[in-house]
């Protein structure tokens, strides 16, 4: 089946931005343009109201992309259902995850992976959560390794692992001297109340990490004096190594980076200073043996990495 029509007129809606869209279906932007028009003129009606380079959904444009999505679920689902009678695994598996935790977390899944399927496509998207989300949302992901808090309501997930937010704290900061000892923690625990008038480096807003860290921020009442705003978790560190503040990075990033200075990390004195990260994917997402065998392999990786 091809469902290219509802696959593009889906990621418009999505995006709101011919530009956009042209860019995440991997076509022009005129060649796009020409097909939304094709189409709108052989329906007889109009999908999409343009306003200036935006493009805003119809009511008949609404309940459109409503059958497309199901429509696009229902040919997935018949793929699947194919392959498992057929025998013939050669498809693909779309996987998102934050750029960050991509590095050390899918390389030797993927590799084993390809030796027992070698005819099945193992594609992989990084990004943030918020570019992630939307992907999901278009069926342009089949797998999302994420935060528990970033699961949609249509979506299953399973626990692959456990991580602290941790409080990274330049080594010579007088703020050291606050942090308490826990009996059975890893890491000493640091109040975040200590942070009082203090320069922060923090991701961007739309970053989970930085979501994470201005609810605890939030909770404590913390009033920073200045914000340094960096994208990059690595590059933050590093400044909070040369000491020009205090920033916030995962367990699990900060297991696998290196510094040519060292930072001292800290727990949060928080009940939800853990997070838990899962692997999600679509409840009405059929999953066959192919499927079943990359989510098995993945979360292995995930007790190991837990070990």
């Amino acid at each position: 089946m091809n469902m290219k029509e509802q696959q593009y007129v889906c990621v418009l809606a999505e995006c709101g931005s011919i530009t956009r869209a042209a860019k995440e279906l991997y076509i022009s932007q005129p060649a796009l343009s020409i097909y939304i028009n094709n189409l709108e003129k052989s329906l007889n009606v109009k999908l999409f109201e343009r306003v200036g380079k935006r493009f805003i959904l119809t009511y008949a444009g609404e309940r459109y992309v409503e059958k497309a999505r199901a429509m696009l679920r229902l040919e997935e689902e018949f793929e699947e259902e194919l392959k498992d009678i057929t025998g013939n695994y050669t498809g693909r598996i779309r996987i998102g995850v934050q750029t960050r935790r991509a590095t050390w977390l899918l390389p030797p899944v993927v590799a084993a992976y390809e030796q027992e399927f070698p005819n099945v496509d193992v594609i992989l998207y990084e990004g943030i959560q918020g570019v992630l989300d939307q992907k999901v949302k278009n069926f342009q992901i089949d797998l999302l390794l994420c935060n528990a808090s970033d699961v949609r309501p249509d979506m299953k997930s399973h626990l692959m692992f456990k991580e602290q937010l941790l409080v990274a704290v330049p080594q010579r900061h007088p703020v050291n001297e606050k942090a308490r000892y826990v009996p059975g923690d890893p890491y000493r625990y640091l109040d975040l109340t200590h942070l009082n008038g203090e320069n922060l480096i923090l991701a961007k807003p739309e970053q989970s990490i930085r979501q994470d860290a201005d609810r605890f921020l939030a909770e404590k009442g913390v009033k920073p004096r200045k914000v340094r705003v960096i994208s990059n978790i690595e590059t933050a560190m590093q400044l909070v190594a040369e000491g020009l503040g205090i920033g916030f990075n995962r367990e699990g990033y900060a297991r696998h980076m290196k510094y040519a200075k060292s930072v001292n990390y800290y727990g949060i004195d928080s009940r939800e200073g853990k997070t838990d990260f899962v692997l999600a994917y679509r409840k009405d997402m059929p999953v066959m043996g192919y499927m079943q065998r990359m989510i098995d392999m993945l979360l292995e990786r995930g007790r190991e990495y837990q070990r």
